[in-house]
């Protein structure tokens, strides 16, 4: 999800938007004007400001016209962003997304797949860099894990070739 968001900031970026615009085209997608958690709940939708994906330092440095900068993609999912914070920290803009997501893909696969809390953050592979999910078993294995285990494979295959 984090990749995700910095990924269209770069696009935006290349497309020479200015982050303003960026920000809008981003709030547009994710909080529409006629949103059902709002209208049920009798509350604003949550939006995204600069500082949502840069520091608050950086932000009040940016000129109006200025464009987000480039955001290196790896680094965004293995360290902590602003954007990460503010997915960990705000349960409305898990929400809005989640229903966002449900909307255009259907339902979280929570009771199909074995999974059995509909609390599933959604920043849990944002904030916990290196989890993957293997389908087959659903079970949850580290990217170290899954290293070692093919580097392994490797060894015993080649020690049953010789």
């Amino acid at each position: 999800l984090v990749a995700g968001f910095y990924a269209a900031l770069n696009s935006s970026m290349w497309q020479r938007l200015p982050h303003e615009k960026a920000l809008k085209l981003l709030n547009d997608l994710c909080f529409p004007e006629h949103c059902p958690i709002c209208a049920e709940e009798k509350t604003s939708c949550p939006r995204f400001v600069c500082e949502s994906f840069v520091s608050k330092t950086f932000a009040s440095s940016m000129a109006q016209e200025e464009t987000f900068p480039w955001f290196d993609l790896t680094a965004a999912q293995l360290r902590e962003s602003p954007f990460s914070q503010l997915l960990e920290g705000s349960e409305a803009v898990r929400s809005h997304l989640a229903h966002l997501y449900q909307g255009t893909f259907g339902d979280w696969p929570t009771e199909h797949r074995g999974l059995t809390s509909t609390d599933t953050s959604l920043t849990s592979a944002a904030v916990e860099p290196g989890v993957m999910v293997d389908h087959t078993t659903l079970f949850s294995t580290t990217a170290s894990e899954i290293s070692s285990k093919k580097l392994e494979e490797t060894t015993d295959n080649g020690s049953k070739s010789s």
